[in-house]
């Protein structure tokens, strides 16, 4: 029990202004604090880099391995505040908890509480808490519930890989297939996202499905003449379709 007790109090605790420094967890976990704002557990044998603290920011670079992070929600935290790199990208925290592991060939993001949206060159996406993205170096997924069907995560898959090929005149038919596949609420993440391509006559589809799913977002209003603003969706469906799809 004594050694265990001075285990913990040797915790590396970092500090705003701190100066870089990299954590590897050699033949155990490690764990490292910000204070009371997050905290972050890195299995045996990844690497992580600590690049700043500033008081907007706190910038890790997950180099290897799998981490898990907890960060607290707003107000205590600023969403925005706790982001970490990988080669393929950045994953910024909304008040979270989730797990991101690296490797040679993907980065992986699964979310436990809150949500995080990871930034890609081309393309962000949101992820909320019960779903993940595996990202490539053609960017990340779109985003699923692990509660979603097989036929929706096959969909998805298809509507991605068809993106990433540039295969524009066959998108519509990829995206068609997911709105076939979205039978319960939670199905509404990838419509959701649908929602941001940059093709009209995709997001036309995706909200006409949304509204089919889910209904209309409550009291909004429109804010353009022919669609609801994401953002006002956004809100709708994190309480309305997703707070019970964990």
């Amino acid at each position: 029990m004594a050694a265990a007790a001075l285990w913990w109090s040797q915790l590396p605790t970092l500090r705003p202004g701190a100066a870089a420094r990299d954590f590897v967890a050699a033949s155990g976990p490690m764990r490292l604090e910000l204070g009371t704002l997050a905290e972050l557990t890195l299995a045996p044998g990844s690497r992580l880099q600590f690049l700043h603290w500033r008081p907007d920011e706190a910038l890790f670079r997950l180099e290897r391995g799998k981490l898990t992070a907890r960060v607290a929600p707003p107000p205590a935290v600023q969403a925005g505040f706790f982001q970490v790199d990988t080669a393929l990208g950045r994953v910024i925290d909304q008040g979270c908890k989730y797990e991101l592991s690296v490797n040679e060939n993907d980065t992986y993001v699964f979310v436990t509480e809150g949500a995080v949206t990871f930034a890609f060159p081309q393309r962000t996406v949101f992820v909320p808490a019960g779903a993940s993205t595996n990202v490539t170096s053609r960017g990340p997924s779109t985003p699923v519930f692990l509660t979603s069907s097989p036929e929706l995560r096959k969909a998805v898959h298809y509507f991605d890989d068809l993106s990433a090929k540039g295969d524009h005149p066959t998108r519509t038919p990829g995206a068609a297939a997911i709105v076939k596949a979205c039978r319960e609420p939670s199905d509404s993440l990838p419509l959701w996202h649908l929602l941001r391509d940059e093709d009209p006559a995709l997001r036309e589809l995706a909200e006409q499905a949304l509204i089919e799913l889910v209904g209309p977002p409550e009291d909004a209003g429109k804010v353009k003449d022919e669609t609801w603003d994401p953002e006002v969706w956004l809100a709708f469906l994190r309480l309305r379709a997703w707070s019970t799809a964990r």
